[in-house]
C-alpha cells in the first residue's frame, strides 16, 4: 500500500538523522521518543487516524508524480514537530507524562535543541537527492518563516491562557498561527518541492491553512465530547461562543467550570449538557465544516492545475 511504503521510508529518514545518537543510549531514548507520539514520524501505523506526517510526501507526489526526493524535508518538520512538543510541555505543565515532569525542564530542554538541530541537519540532506540550493534555501526559508509565526502564536496563547473571556477572533487567530500554519508549512513545501508554479504552491498553501483551522476545530470537538479539555479547563471555540451565548446562571456556572484557579473537578457531564444546550458544539460543527469547504476549494484550483489530489482528499474525511 502506499502509505506504508511511504511511513517506511520516512520513518528510515528519521532513524538515520537520529543514528549519531545512538553511542549514547540513553539520550538515544529520549530524543526518539517524542517521534514515537501519535500523528508524529515514528509512531505505529495504528496511531495513524490519517497520516499527517506524510502530508509533504502526498503533496509532492501529487503534483509530479514522485516524492522520495522530498524526505529529509519531510522529516524536518516531524524533528520540529516533536521539538514543539517537547517545549508545549514544559510550558504547560500540564502532563505527568511528558519528558519534563519525569526527567525535569533541563533534560527536556536539552531534548528540544537536539530536536530542533537535526531538523535543520534534515534539510540539508535535500542535496543528496538531487534538490537545487536554490530550491532548498526557499524550504528552509518557508520552514522558519511558519515556526517563527507558531512561537508568536504560542505567545499570544500564554499571554491569554489563564483569561476565561477570549473572544472568537483571538481564539482563531491563535489557530492560525499554531496549529494551521503547521499544516500548511507541510503542503507549502510538498509544492515547492515538486513545481516552480506558484499558484499551484499557493493554492496547496491555502488548501493546507484551512485543514489546518478544521483540524483544529474538529480537536475542539473531541475535547468535548470525550472529556479531555473540561477536565483541563481549556478554553476552545465551543466554550468560547457558549459563554458570549449564555448570561445569568448558566454563564456563571460555565465561568466556575473553567476557571482555573478552581480546585474542585468540574462535573463533566453537566458541562457537557450545557454546551450542548447552549449550540455550541453544533456551532463548532458549522465553523468546522466551513473552513473543510475552503481546503476543498483549494483542492478543486489543484486539480484543475493538474495536480491529483485524490489522497489529499481523505484528510477531509
Amino acid at each position: 500500500m502506499w502509505q506504508e511504503r511511504q511511513a517506511e521510508l520516512l520513518r528510515d529518514e528519521i532513524v538515520a538523522l537520529l543514528a549519531p545518537l545512538s553511542d549514547t543510549a540513553g539520550f538515544y531514548d529520549l530524543v526518539k521518543e517524542p517521534l514515537t507520539k501519535a500523528r508524529r514520524g515514528l509512531a505505529p501505523e495504528t496511531m495513524h487516524d490519517r497520516p499527517w506526517a506524510l502530508l509533504p510526501l502526498i503533496v509532492c507526489e501529487s503534483i509530479c508524480g514522485h516524492y522520495e526526493h522530498a524526505l529529509p524535508a519531510a522529516a524536518a518538520l516531524q524533528l520540529l514537530m516533536a521539538a514543539g512538543d517537547v517545549f508545549d510541555d514544559i510550558e504547560d505543565a500540564d502532563s505527568s507524562e511528558s519528558l519534563s515532569a519525569r526527567y525535569g525542564s533541563a533534560v527536556a530542554t536539552n531534548v528540544a535543541t537536539a530536536l530542533l538541530i537535526l531538523a535543520e541537519k534534515a534539510i540539508t540532506r535535500l542535496k543528496e537527492r538531487g534538490v537545487e540550493d536554490c530550491i532548498t534555501v526557499r524550504v528552509m526559508e518557508a520552514v522558519n518563516s511558519f515556526y517563527v509565526t507558531a512561537c508568536a502564536g504560542q505567545h499570544l496563547d500564554l499571554s491569554i491562557t489563564s483569561e476565561i473571556r477570549v473572544s472568537e477572533d483571538i481564539y482563531l487567530k491563535v489557530t492560525g498561527m499554531k496549529s494551521a500554519s503547521q499544516v500548511e508549512c507541510a503542503c507549502r513545501i510538498g509544492a515547492l518541492l515538486a513545481t516552480t508554479n506558484q499558484e499551484l504552491i499557493d493554492a496547496f498553501a491555502t488548501f493546507g491553512q484551512n485543514l489546518g483551522m478544521a483540524s483544529q476545530i474538529a480537536n475542539d470537538i473531541q475535547g468535548i465530547t470525550g472529556g479531555s479539555d473540561l477536565m483541563k479547563r481549556r478554553i476552545t471555540l465551543p466554550v468560547i461562543y457558549a459563554l458570549v451565548q449564555t448570561d445569568g446562571e448558566i454563564r456563571s456556572q460555565l465561568e466556575a467550570a473553567f476557571r482555573k484557579q478552581c480546585e474542585s473537578a468540574p462535573d463533566l457531564r453537566q458541562i457537557r449538557d450545557l454546551l450542548f444546550g447552549v449550540g455550541a458544539i453544533h456551532y463548532a460543527t458549522i465553523k468546522m465544516e466551513f473552513y473543510k469547504q475552503r481546503a476543498r476549494d483549494a483542492l478543486s484550483e489543484a486539480e484543475v492545475a493538474g495536480a491529483s489530489v485524490e489522497r489529499l482528499k481523505l484528510f477531509l474525511e
